[in-house]
């Protein structure tokens, strides 16, 4: 019998706190080796004119601020089987919400739901397909993905 192959699989999980520490260590583990962000891939809302001076300044100035959000995303396009592309979210009111977005079936797609919960140390995730989930912030991820479970979850 042929395995079903799933477009955009996105896994979401979020993460016990909002710090770059977090970003690297699941950038390493997922896709080791990653690209930096270019530095002019996004800019502060209130200086669109500033171009950051490195990856960790960007980020860090986003988790430093109250009230502003930004999603990073990364790809890596050798050496990287099934083609991941992580993203992860600071939402304005400073959680951080990490996803995995790739190609699969539903057993690749297990896999990497419950490495990336295991890994982040988290019972809050869910799965979408083709876009992240929908959430206005960490509160409102944490109010409606904290009761979602999965068949596979339990086994």
């Amino acid at each position: 019998m042929e395995k079903e192959f799933i477009k955009e699989i996105v896994c979401n999980v979020l993460a016990n706190e909002c710090s770059k520490a977090i970003v690297d260590n699941v950038l390493n583990e997922f896709i080791p080796n990653y690209e930096q962000l270019n530095l002019d891939y996004t800019s502060p809302p209130n200086d669109e004119t500033y171009v950051f001076k490195s990856e960790e300044e960007m980020i860090q100035l986003f988790i430093d601020n109250e009230e502003w959000a930004q999603t990073f995303y990364w790809n890596k396009y050798q050496n990287n089987p099934d083609r991941i592309m992580l993203g992860a979210t600071i939402t304005s009111d400073k959680h951080l919400i990490i996803s995995l977005t790739f190609d699969g079936t539903h057993e690749l797609k297990e896999k990497y739901y419950k490495k990336l919960k295991t890994f982040l140390n988290s019972d809050i995730g869910v799965i979408s397909y083709v876009n992240p989930a929908d959430y206005e912030n960490g509160a409102d991820f944490i109010s409606k993905y904290s009761k979602v479970q999965y068949e596979f979850e339990d086994q």
